[in-house]
């Protein structure tokens, strides 16, 4: 008997660690890669972050009042006006605060966040497909170049990102679920949410409460009504700023197709324009998606922001057979089996591929596509397991071990060549690294005239998009020494609401001199500049010399 129960105890030991270990293995190389170099690399904030930050920026070191700017009625999330999401907010701020003004500092919690969603997604779907499907689809999407240039960048769209993981995966814990009020208001919760991230996830907030009423048969009654109560409660706040909250949630800068359509001297729609500009979009979106904007296939940039849109590549083009291939399984599988969970990838693709083909100004670019991400790595990972899957069935049982383990290398060599991809381009090399115009003017000439002329009075400006200024990456590279100059005055930042007091001062010889890292906006603002003597850097910004 004491033989017996020791087996007993040995085999369990061996199912346990069977069960654990690989989950345990890959979410171990997940967490190395995500924070491998997170504070030097991009050595500069991409994805447009510091124009993301600049309120928490402001209220951290200034000490600034930013509170009738963040708040939490809807507002428009577009990439230069996220500053205004107060959730957002409260991540960046509490990384300013414990690390400073460093890019480990903006970055480290935002992928924290984003690491938590990738383990509640795994737990989250692991009732209803096989675990190594399930830890593959979360090595290759978390190592994809698309994932890594957006999870470590500190930005709004990686946060979105988890936001759309953790909205998503408390959805899935509710399907056949018993009674769980405290789940359901925390999925109520992590959906209401949604609208403080990024313009391009806000349809999915429609999209789950629509699947939460069309699938109420699989979704207890009383979680039901807790997700759905909670949703309401959360979204009642906009009362207060009713109806604009309400018209900001998908105005997305003017750009979606619904208002740029509306150029009639009538004010009505122009068919034509709205018809010729969705095959537009279509026409790019399917070349993105299918892999067929550049030429090179191996040595490729992949999932470049900056890239000029029509060059896009969201993923490695030799993966694009697969996902097609999933696509067809997860619709045959779905249907054979009579199993919604098994098609909801491909549903999943739907609110992205609308986000992209609503585009009135531009074209469908990356940031628009984030909500494609997950459900297009998903396909990709069913389609090569399913197709590993049925060569096994036909195989010997020899044989099915070693498609078992060719699936495991192939998975591993895919995951490789990404990380190698992600960490060998530079990938913002238009607005990031060198060609950056605030990042020029700084290590040009600004730091070392400060060093020079250290009781010398400096006016500063950079680009200001839609009226806002960062001015967080000269603060980032002066560190305390601009943080110094700031509080006694010497270093001025040019902003819209101090232009006619810096203007006056400018006029009584208040400045030494006034550098501008983008000369035509400081010209418009501030006329008595053009008739200044200056010098023009072939970088672009300029140097204007006061004289008294």
């Amino acid at each position: 008997m004491t033989e017996k129960n020791a087996g007993s105890r040995a085999n369990n030991a061996s199912g346990s660690l069977r069960t654990w270990l690989p989950p345990a293995l890959v979410f171990a190389v997940v967490l190395l890669v995500i924070f491998w170099r997170l504070g030097s690399y991009p050595p500069y904030f991409n994805d447009a972050v510091d124009h993301g930050i600049h309120m928490e920026v402001n209220k951290v070191f200034d000490h600034a009042d930013i509170s009738k700017r963040v708040n939490w009625y809807w507002k428009d999330m577009h990439s230069l006006g996220v500053y205004q999401s107060p959730l957002y907010g409260m991540v960046i701020e509490l990384g300013l605060r414990l690390f400073g003004l460093t890019l480990f500092g903006v970055r480290f919690f935002p992928a924290l966040i984003e690491f938590g969603a990738l383990i509640l997604t795994f737990f989250a779907f692991r009732k209803y497909f096989p675990q190594y499907l399930l830890l593959s689809f979360i090595l290759l999407m978390a190592l994809s170049p698309w994932h890594l240039l957006v999870a470590r960048s500190g930005g709004i769209q990686g946060f979105s990102v988890s936001q759309y993981l953790i909205a998503l995966s408390m959805f899935v814990l509710l399907i056949d679920r018993k009674r769980s009020v405290g789940l359901a208001i925390l999925a109520g919760i992590s959906t209401a949410t949604i609208p403080y991230g990024y313009a391009g996830i806000r349809l999915l907030l429609p999209s789950l409460v629509l699947l939460a009423i069309v699938c109420f048969r699989r979704i207890e009654k009383y979680n039901l009504f807790a997700y759905l109560g909670t949703i309401l409660a959360i979204c009642a706040i906009q009362i207060g700023d009713f109806p604009r909250s309400l018209q900001m949630y998908f105005y997305a800068r003017g750009e979606n197709l619904i208002s740029v359509g509306r150029r009639l001297p009538n004010g009505g729609y122009d068919f034509a324009f709205i018809a010729h500009k969705l095959n537009e979009n279509f026409h790019f979106l399917f070349k993105m998606i299918m892999g067929l904007n550049e030429k090179a296939f191996w040595n490729v940039n992949v999932a470049s922001t900056m890239t000029p849109v029509a060059g896009v590549v969201l993923y490695p083009k030799f993966l694009v057979p697969l996902f097609i291939v999933g696509l067809v399984y997860s619709l045959a599988h779905a249907y054979k089996r009579k199993r919604f969970i098994l098609a909801m990838p491909v549903l999943l693709l739907l609110p992205g591929l609308v986000a992209n083909m609503m585009s009135g100004m531009g074209i469908p670019n990356l940031t628009r596509s984030i909500m494609l991400l997950v459900p297009i790595y998903f396909l990709i990972t069913y389609g090569a397991y399913s197709l590993f899957c049925s060569i096994s069935t036909i195989s010997s049982d020899r044989l099915r071990a070693a498609f078992s383990g060719l699936f495991a290398v192939f998975v591993g060599l895919v995951s490789a060549y990404q990380v190698n991809n992600y960490f060998h381009y530079e990938k913002d090399t238009i607005f990031g690294g060198k060609n950056d115009a605030a990042m020029a003017t700084y290590n040009e000439f600004l730091k070392p005239y400060m060093a020079g002329h250290p009781n010398s009075r400096i006016l500063y400006h950079e680009f200001g998009p839609f009226n806002q200024w960062s001015y967080v990456v000269v603060r980032w590279l002066g560190g305390e020494r601009v943080q110094t100059m700031r509080d006694e005055g010497k270093l001025v930042f040019l902003t819209d609401d101090n232009r006619a007091s810096m203007d006056r001062l400018l006029n009584q010889g208040y400045f030494d001199i006034v550098v501008s890292a983008h000369p035509d906006q400081l010209e418009h603002m501030l006329p008595g500049t053009k008739g200044m003597k200056a010098e023009i850097s072939p970088r672009g910004y300029k140097v204007y010399y006061v004289t008294r």
